[in-house]
């Protein structure tokens, strides 16, 4: 047998001391990153099923409401559960015909969507825009783009200044195009200083108020001051506060705490005041109150009292009935 030399022999010692040191290869980690994407996207997609499994929207097929009558195609559409949003256009096809519709029929379409109609209108009228609520400058140019011709009057109220508060015609009314059409808008909070009336009769006291652009509420009260005078007031006499407000009046019962039923009190003057106030300053001053609507063509009087009779200033007995005729707009 060959003797193996002894460079061989530490030859082969030291290949085997690398196979038996040599480190094993690492496995690949992208299958794991792999798994471990797929299952985010799982839980992902199963969170969003069951958030939205109750919040699926039915569909169905738009009906064909061109032709028809708008009253009948609006109703037709609700039927089927969607939303008519009905669109004025001219047409030489009788007036309130549908002659469009978007979306178109036969499309598949989701429970509630909005379907627009558009309906056939005389050119030779329109319809009134609902201009309620807007600002002064936008009613305006939304009732020039129905061809009418608006104009503005402002009166008195706790609104914000430029909105509007009513409208003539009424909303949705068809008039000839070129109508005049009329926006009642707000000219704001107007303040006022209480008048001090404590010490005074009740019919002066009711009349100084109002005038000054106050309601009145009585509260009767016992007191040793003569009947019927004003003990205490609220608010204050010389207090700033919005024309409109309430001011109580604490009236006199009198040293015995009765009130002689038949005496005479001072009518207040009510002409120009709103019909509330007015009422509850007549009221006030131990009056029953008849209203009686009075046209008129000029907004500044709508809701406005114009004459009132027993005219104010004179004196009624109290209990009896003061009859205000409030302006209505025609």
């Amino acid at each position: 047998m060959a003797r193996w030399s002894p460079w061989r022999r530490r030859r082969a010692a030291e290949y085997r001391e690398e196979r038996v040191a040599a480190p094993p290869q690492p496995r690949p980690f992208w299958p794991w990153l792999l798994l471990l994407l797929l299952l985010v996207l799982g839980a992902l997609g199963a969170s969003w099923y069951f958030a939205n499994r109750g919040e699926t929207v039915d569909a169905a097929e738009v009906p064909n409401v061109v032709g028809n009558q708008r009253g009948e195609a609006e109703r037709r559409l609700e039927e089927r559960e969607f939303v008519p949003e009905a669109q004025r256009v001219v047409s030489e096809r009788p007036p309130g015909t549908v002659i469009a519709q978007r979306p178109e029929a036969g499309t598949l379409y989701g429970e509630r969507g909005i379907v627009v109609i558009s309906v056939a209108r005389d050119p030779l009228r329109t319809e009134v825009p609902d201009v309620s609520g807007l600002e002064t400058q936008q009613a305006l140019a939304r009732l020039r783009a129905a061809e009418l011709r608006p104009r503005a009057q402002a009166v008195r109220s706790q609104e914000p200044k430029g909105t509007v508060l009513r409208q003539l015609p009424a909303p949705g009314t068809e008039v000839p195009t070129g109508s005049p059409a009329i926006v009642v808008v707000s000219s704001g909070p107007d303040l006022g200083t209480v008048p001090d009336v404590v010490g005074r009769p009740l019919g002066q006291a009711t009349s100084q108020v109002s005038q000054a652009g106050f309601r009145v509420r009585v509260v009767r009260v016992p007191s040793s001051d003569e009947e019927g005078t004003v003990v205490t007031q609220n608010p204050v006499g010389g207090a700033r506060a919005d024309r409109g407000t309430v001011v109580r009046l604490n009236v006199s019962q009198g040293p015995s705490g009765t009130t002689t039923t038949a005496s005479q009190a001072a009518v207040p003057d009510t002409v120009g005041q709103d019909q509330a106030t007015a009422q509850a300053t007549l009221e006030g001053a131990g009056f029953t109150v008849r209203v009686v609507d009075q046209p008129t063509t000029s907004a500044e009087q709508d809701g406005i009292v114009v004459r009132q009779a027993p005219a104010g200033g004179g004196s009624a007995r109290t209990g009896s009935t003061v009859t205000i005729f409030v302006g209505r707009l025609s």
